[in-house]
């Protein structure tokens, strides 16, 4: 049995992300879920792991679409139960946006959510 060691909450959130790998072809793909540390994305094409790679997505809150870029590292790629699927999870290195302002950014829009959002994820307009 495997337990779940993580550091941070994530909260379930479902909006539009670029992932561009430093080697190999990127995608697009929706985050599934969000943390101060990471997010968690579904796609069709599996990714190799402990590779850098740069995402962009937007976060509303407060009324404002704030662009997110970060450096990341992708740290897993497991199936899915939904045949020819898979998750991947990346941990966040470092934002190329504003460091202090992003990560702020991300801890308010998790706790707004975490106060707002009842099962359904919320979702992107």
């Amino acid at each position: 049995m495997k337990l779940n060691t993580r550091l941070h909450g994530r909260i379930r959130y479902q909006t539009w992300v670029r992932v561009i790998p430093k080697a190999g072809a990127g995608l697009l793909s929706h985050i599934e879920d969000i943390s101060t540390a990471g997010l968690g994305l579904e796609h069709d094409q599996p990714m190799a792991t402990d590779i850098e790679c740069h995402v962009y997505f937007m976060l509303p809150l407060y009324g404002t679409e704030h662009i997110v870029q970060a450096r990341c590292r992708i740290a897993g790629c497991r199936p899915t139960e939904t045949p020819g699927r898979y998750h991947l999870g990346l941990a966040f290195i470092d934002f190329v946006s504003d460091p202090r302002a992003t990560s702020e950014l991300i801890d308010a829009f998790v706790d707004h959510l975490n106060a707002t959002q009842s099962d359904p994820p919320a979702q992107a307009s």
